[in-house]
């Protein structure tokens, strides 16, 4: 296995995991205290797709975890706590939610930018991007802690 293809792979399934337990986790906790309305690990159809959506998120979160394997490297070196916490932050919470989300439902990238539903979606963003690193530099080092 190439590489490339071994970054790709790997970056998905941390990815996944990643969103499957700890952004669902941090979103369930976020929920419980009143910080946002969003349900985490939801089952009702998805509005694109039909499918449940917590798999459609899962496949949104391997490809992220794609997307930051392409950017770490087959043999990452660092801190990928703070790496990934980074990439989080500016790829998944600033491009995905302010821009690229907006732009798939027609709408202007940063025309809502409500400060009180933005934070959970950085801190969200963060969480995810952490995980996935640290799962991610787990798995590319025969599975020893990074």
């Amino acid at each position: 296995m190439g590489n490339l293809f071994k970054s790709l792979v790997l970056g998905f399934i941390a990815g996944a995991i990643a969103y499957l337990v700890v952004h669902e986790a941090v979103s369930l906790w976020l929920l419980n205290n009143g910080y946002t309305t969003r349900v985490p690990w939801s089952t009702e159809p998805s509005l694109i797709t039909g499918s449940p959506q917590i798999v459609v998120d899962a496949a949104w979160g391997g490809l992220w975890g794609a997307i930051f394997g392409l950017i770490l490297g087959a043999v990452p070196r660092g801190s990928m706590t703070l790496r990934g916490a980074i990439l989080g932050l500016i790829g998944t919470a600033v491009i995905g939610t302010l821009v690229a989300l907006p732009l798939i439902r027609g709408e202007q990238p940063f025309a809502t930018v409500d400060v009180n539903a933005l934070w959970p979606v950085l801190v969200l963003g963060t969480v995810f991007g952490a995980a996935t690193a640290w799962i991610y530099g787990f798995l590319t080092s025969g599975c020893r802690l990074p």
